[in-house]
Formats: C-alpha cells, structure tokens, sequence
C-alpha cells in the first residue's frame, strides 16, 4: 500500500476490516422553565456490532495484487484467509510506521 496511509487512516480500515463493536448514546434534553438551560432527562446507549466488510477486504485484495479475480467465486474460507493475511500485512506496516517516526524523532 501506499505510504499516505497514515496511523489513524491504517487502523480505520483495520477496524472496518475484523468488524468492531460501537456503543450508540442518544441523550433527550428538555428545556428548564426556571433557569431556562437544557437538561438531560432520558440517556439511552445501545452497542451495535459491525461484522467485517468483506467489500472492503476484497478491494483491497484486488489493489495489492492488481488483478481481477472474481471474488464472488471465492469461498468464505478463501475470504478468511484473505482476511488473515490482510490483517498481518496491516500489522507489518504499522511495525514499520511506527518504527520510521522513531528513527525520524532521534
């Protein structure tokens, strides 16, 4: 991959590629008639589970290896692997980034 791909970008597409975990807070505030602020009289949290995005896992395969394979024909196992070796490709070029900025700042 390209080196514009920053920390913060790389673990963006890490996160989108193994699914994460989100927690979703919805506050509802009313008005005060006396003191005239805002206060908080419901707070509701809900954790969303976003699976991993097999879309993104394929465009990227295609990328590093520029070609067209049909990935529709690709089992879930071959999409696994896939997945296995993209994360361990990912964790390399953190290794890498972070040992750059490194030698960069001595």
């Amino acid at each position: 991959m390209n080196e514009i791909y920053d920390e913060r970008t790389m673990h963006a597409i890490k996160q989108c590629i193994t699914g994460m975990n989100l927690i979703e807070t919805t506050s509802e505030y009313v008005k005060d008639d006396e003191t005239g602020e805002l206060v908080m009289v419901k707070q509701k949290k809900v954790e969303k589970s976003l699976p991993p995005n097999t879309d993104l896992i394929k465009l990227i395969y295609q990328h590093i290896t520029n070609e067209n394979l049909d990935y529709n024909a690709l089992s879930d196992e071959d999409l696994e692997r896939e997945k296995l070796r993209l994360l361990n490709e990912l964790k390399e070029k953190e290794i890498e980034s972070r040992e750059s900025k490194d030698k960069n700042q001595m």
